[in-house]
Formats: C-alpha cells, sequence, structure tokens
C-alpha cells in the first residue's frame, strides 16, 4: 500500500477482481536480470529499484484514447511507438515534472479509464532482509519484524561501504556454518558502532542478531550461489498471474523471462493457465503507456530512496508552481488506483522509504488548484 501503513482484509479487493474481466498491462523498469556482488559494489545502483507494472482497465475494452494522447504530445508516426524517453529527457523525477509531455501525459492518464498497477523492489533491502528472516528466536508479529528490518537498513544505508565488504567478506548469501557466530556478531559490531539511540525495535534487532550466533544452520543464507542476491526476475512476472488468475495480462516482449515461463506449466482450476502473453510492445497501445508511467515511477523511487525523512519539506518547498501542479496530478494518478484497490500496488521496501514516499504522495495531494 502507496497511502497506508495500516494491515488490512483484502478479502474484498480479491472478489473486486474475480467477479469482472480486467487486463492488466506490463513494462519494466530498471531491469538488470541478476542482482549480484562485484568485488566493490553491487552491478546495479542501490538507490534505483526494479519496477514491474503499467496500466490496467476493468472489462472487455478500454475508453482511453492513446493516439489522441500521442497527438497532443506531438510523437512524431515515425517513431513508430511511444515510449517514456518520447515524453522526458529529464535524468531526475524532480526534472522530469517540469516536462511539458510528462504534465499532459499525467492528465490525460488521470482522467482516463485506466489505473496504474506496479510493483517495486528495493534491491538493497531485498538483499538484506534475510539477515534478519534468518533469525530462529524472533516474535512472529509481521509489523514488528518489518520494523526490525527497517532498522537493519537504516544502519547499512549509513555504514554502505563497510557492511558490503563484510557482505563480500561472507561469501553472503552463503554464509558457512562454521562463520554462522562471527557473521552475526559482526552486525551486532555495526549496530554498536552506529552511535544512535537504541530504540525498541533496534533493541529487539540487536537481541536477535545476539541469539542467531548460536545457530547451527541459516534457513535463507545457506545453499546460495556465492554473491547473488537474485539470479531471475521470474518470480516479480509470475506475482500478478497468482494474485490475479482470472485477469489477463499482457507482457512486453522479455526473452529470458519467456524462457523461464516456458520451462514451468501454470495450472488454474486444474487446467492450464492461458491467462498471460508477452508480445512486441509496437502492437499495443496500451504496452506504450504502461513503458511511460513505469519509466516515471522508475524515477520516483530512485527519488525516494535518495532522500531522508526530514528533507521533504526543504525540498518540496524549492520546487516551481509547474512542478508542484505535476506532482499533484502524479499523485492523484497514484491516489485513484489505490482507492480502486490497495492490490494494484505492491512495495519491496523498507518502512522508512514506504512512509518517504507516502508523506509526499500525501503533501502533493493537499495542494490547492
Amino acid at each position: 500500500m502507496v497511502l497506508s501503513d495500516e494491515f488490512e482484509d483484502l478479502s474484498r479487493d480479491l472478489r473486486l477482481f474475480d467477479r469482472q474481466k480486467c487486463c492488466f498491462y506490463y513494462d519494466e523498469s530498471n531491469n538488470i536480470r541478476k542482482l549480484w556482488l562485484k568485488e566493490t559494489d553491487f552491478n546495479a545502483p542501490i538507490d534505483s529499484d526494479f519496477v514491474l507494472g503499467g496500466v490496467m482497465h476493468f472489462g472487455e475494452a478500454y475508453v482511453a484514447d492513446v493516439d489522441k494522447l500521442k497527438s497532443e504530445m506531438q510523437i512524431q508516426r515515425s517513431a513508430g511507438e511511444m515510449k517514456f524517453r518520447h515524453i522526458s529527457k529529464s535524468r531526475d523525477f524532480l526534472g522530469c515534472l517540469s516536462e511539458r509531455k510528462v504534465q499532459l501525459f499525467l492528465q490525460w492518464l488521470y482522467g482516463s479509464d485506466l489505473y496504474v498497477h506496479c510493483s517495486n523492489t528495493n534491491n538493497l533491502y531485498f538483499a538484506i532482509v534475510d539477515v534478519v528472516d534468518s533469525i530462529d528466536e524472533l516474535i512472529p508479529q509481521p509489523f514488528l519484524i518489518a520494523q526490525m528490518k527497517n532498522e537493519l537498513y537504516k544502519i547499512v544505508r549509513a555504514n554502505y561501504h563497510g557492511f558490503y565488504n563484510f557482505l563480500v567478506e561472507y561469501q553472503y548469501p552463503n554464509v558457512a556454518t562454521a562463520h554462522i557466530p562471527s557473521f552475526y556478531q559482526k552486525i551486532v559490531n555495526f549496530v554498536d558502532d552506529s552511535n544512535v539511540q537504541l530504540s525498541f525495535e533496534l533493541e529487539l534487532l540487536r537481541q536477535g542478531l545476539k541469539s542467531a550466533r548460536q545457530q547451527k544452520e541459516l534457513v535463507f543464507l545457506q545453499d546460495n550461489p556465492d554473491r547473488t542476491i537474485i539470479d531471475s526476475y521470474f518470480m516479480f512476472f509470475l506475482r500478478p498471474i497468482g494474485l490475479f488468475p482470472t485477469a489477463y495480462h499482457l507482457f512486453d516482449n522479455e526473452y529470458v523471462i519467456e524462457d523461464e515461463f516456458n520451462k514451468i506449466e501454470l495450472l488454474f482450476n486444474g487446467a492450464k493457465a492461458s491467462n498471460y502473453r508477452f508480445d512486441n510492445s509496437k502492437n499495443h497501445p496500451l504496452i506504450q503507456v504502461s513503458d511511460c508511467i513505469v519509466g516515471l515511477l522508475g524515477k520516483y523511487f530512485t527519488f525516494v530512496n535518495s532522500i531522508n525523512f526530514g528533507d521533504i519539506n526543504h525540498i518540496l518547498e524549492k520546487i516551481s508552481p509547474t512542478q508542484r501542479h505535476a506532482l499533484k496530478t502524479f499523485a492523484q494518478v497514484m491516489h485513484k488506483s489505490e482507492n480502486k484497490s490497495k492490490l494494484l500496488h505492491n512495495s519491496f521496501q523498507s518502512l522508512e522509504e514506504h512512509d518517504i514516499g507516502a508523506a509526499i504522495l500525501y503533501r502533493a495531494l493537499k495542494y490547492a488548484g
């Protein structure tokens, strides 16, 4: 959930998708295909989330006029198809908000019968949460565990290069059994050397790390390839097909992922699943729309990951009226989709970055005009 940190019963949302036909269109941003540890850093920027998503509609067809949008944005027919690079040349999110084509695109999307769906994965957070999940003696309370992961993530960000070298030293995520005591002791040392006040959640994390020194095995941190965090993003493509089995899913061509799908047989109600397909985006205007919104979302999550909570007011006070108006429209697009169903947004990120993103969107929704 983008705008809420509450745990809710989402059965109503699931029934919403079971009761009526709908179609999801997909593209990706920051798709590095594999995440692994080099000698001095990850093979991808830690602030760049992998984003899979796009737009969806309910019913057999959609009303949104993509040709009219292209005309308004003056995208040449010679371009062949519409992509994010055709509407924005900016390298960062706030720069995108200054661009006329981005503003037109967001206004069109907000007024359309389309909803944004997305799943974003913070690669660094994904890489380290198994440190907590491999601790045997944890209180089985999901939100409390999420807070402990958040505390670990903040320590890692504050001591990034030192912690990264430590991961390489232990061939993470494949920690040898003999090294379990020293592995967790060194993480305790990172906590003790962090010079932050021990909150309740941080103290729980510290005690959990200390208890893990006595373990004989680590469920998630052994029998893995050395230094390989994600060997394929296939599972992220598989998730929405399982979550929305009665919907149709149309992905832009991604041949490595297609090969992985061809190796398995998906079943739904005892029959082979036939509710997904990969195709050339040139054949599908809404995959092109998906490319544009996912490209912008990729910039947005990089922006969220690169700032601190205390910086939000200062940054947003400095943006221009044009950027402020575009940010409000962006927030309205996201809010419109979440109001339809919280299942349309899925984030694998720290609680703090969730809160930063939520604060930005809440503030933007309150802008006048």
